[in-house]
């Protein structure tokens, strides 16, 4: 952790190598800072080879990024990215400059920043700071700084929740984005949770679309209607718990979400033209070869 503090200036950066726990995660911070400081204050040119947000709590900034600049200001997020050449320059105001930064890596960065309205070709999105976000940033800096792995793990938490504050509530990824976006957020809304007895209607219901319409357009593109996809989900699952486990019948039943014995005995049945009994006794038995 370094301080530099001058009358006008004031200056922090903390550095954390990243155990073990972290390197498994999708996320982990890497450096983190803030800064006050007026006009005469000079940044050095950088290129790095991670991610580094940029949040502007008061004044205005230039940020210049390859052969493009942007002036930020108050309310303002700038991302830097791997491999690209940046350069930071005070702009004259009323206001000194005051500006946070949390440089991170790991593999959901990308898609975090994309969610979050980050691109590489317009890497900054105006006004996204409000009160709740500038709290939990001040926050990252609110208790004495150690690289235990108790204090990554708050702080990979704390990182996440200032993504969740910078995500819109209303971003594309909902129904308006069409088929090509809904369709494979649902299939992954169905391999996760078929075993919780969803139905049509509640995997509709995540993705914002009409259950007629959804039943359509899921056949149309995949050629299997949804409830048929759950079905598959489930009968592959029940064999594979029937011939690799000892769980019971009426176990395996309510691991998948069948409310009794009887509902998953009969759709197993019309499934594979076999009782589960059945299909778990040929499984054990010897195969002879003649």
């Amino acid at each position: 952790m370094g301080k530099r503090q001058h009358p006008d200036t004031y200056e922090e950066s903390r550095h954390y190598v990243v155990d073990d726990l972290a390197l498994t995660g999708g996320l982990w911070p890497i450096r983190m800072g803030r800064l006050k400081a007026g006009p005469e204050h000079r940044f050095p040119q950088r290129m790095i080879d991670y991610y580094a947000l940029h949040f502007v709590i008061n004044g205005k900034v230039r940020h210049r990024y390859g052969d493009q600049q942007i002036e930020l200001s108050q309310g303002d997020v700038f991302c830097a990215y791997p491999g690209v050449v940046y350069h930071h320059f005070i702009v004259p105001s009323d206001q000194p400059l005051e500006m946070i930064w949390v440089s991170i890596g790991g593999g959901q960065t990308p898609l975090l920043l994309e969610k979050a309205g980050f691109r590489p070709s317009v890497p900054f999105v105006p006004g996204v700071i409000g009160k709740e976000l500038e709290t939990s940033l001040v926050h990252l800096f609110s208790q004495q700084e150690d690289n235990s792995s108790q204090r990554q793990v708050e702080l990979i938490a704390s990182i996440y929740r200032i993504f969740g504050l910078m995500i819109p509530k209303n971003s594309t990824d909902k129904s308006d984005a069409g088929p090509a976006s809904w369709i494979p957020r649902s299939i992954e809304y169905m391999n996760m949770h078929y075993t919780e007895n969803i139905n049509v209607q509640d995997v509709a219901a995540y993705i914002s679309v009409h259950r007629a319409y959804f039943s359509k357009i899921f056949a149309e593109q995949t050629g299997i209607t949804p409830i048929h996809y759950l079905q598959k989900l489930r009968m592959e699952r029940a064999l594979q718990l029937l011939q690799q486990t000892r769980h019971s019948i009426s176990e395996i039943a309510m691991t998948l979400g069948y409310p009794d014995l009887y509902s998953f005995s009969r759709a197993f049945s019309k499934h594979y033209k076999a009782s589960p009994s059945k299909l778990r006794e040929l499984a054990a038995s010897p195969v002879v070869i003649c």
